[in-house]
């Protein structure tokens, strides 16, 4: 238990900054009024969309991060993950090798070999601890001393 409460007195801190931090972000305004930020971000929306469309091709479309290449349909859109309009094995972003769910895919993949590699280790160091560590034939075994007295 006492694990936890090392973890809790590093992370605390650390949640409770990043939360303030976070409010004073949202409460600053720089003077300007919400519906006037509102209307420059649509407008830039709408400038980025245009931008996009004007790309003809995958190697075009994807040099620009702002920007997602459609195979399906063979156009440039803006970069609207969960709203692409695009099936998500035909959406290639950053490159034109890869799509978006083989890139997905590899991080998962990643992840997944990181937290193995963790439990392998996290193991070893638990049998290590226990001593219950499992000695090859012909190999000498630790002698433990049973008797009570």
């Amino acid at each position: 238990m006492c694990w936890l409460r090392a973890w809790s007195q590093i992370l605390l801190p650390i949640f409770l900054s990043l939360v303030f931090i976070q409010l004073f972000v949202s409460f600053s305004d720089n003077k300007i009024t919400k519906i006037h930020h509102h209307k420059k971000q649509q407008i830039e929306a709408k400038s980025l969309e245009e931008e996009c469309a004007q790309k003809t091709t995958c190697p075009s479309c994807t040099q620009d991060k702002r920007c997602i290449w459609c195979r399906e349909e063979g156009i440039c859109k803006k970069y609207c993950f969960p709203y692409a309009n695009c099936q998500f094995n035909s959406i290639f972003w950053a490159n034109c090798r890869v799509d978006l769910f083989g890139i997905v895919m590899l991080i998962l993949v990643a992840v997944i070999l990181v937290g193995f590699l963790w439990y392998c280790i996290a193991f070893y160091f638990y049998m290590y601890e226990r001593e219950a560590i499992y000695y090859p034939r012909g190999g000498q075994f630790p002698v433990y001393n049973w008797s009570a007295a």
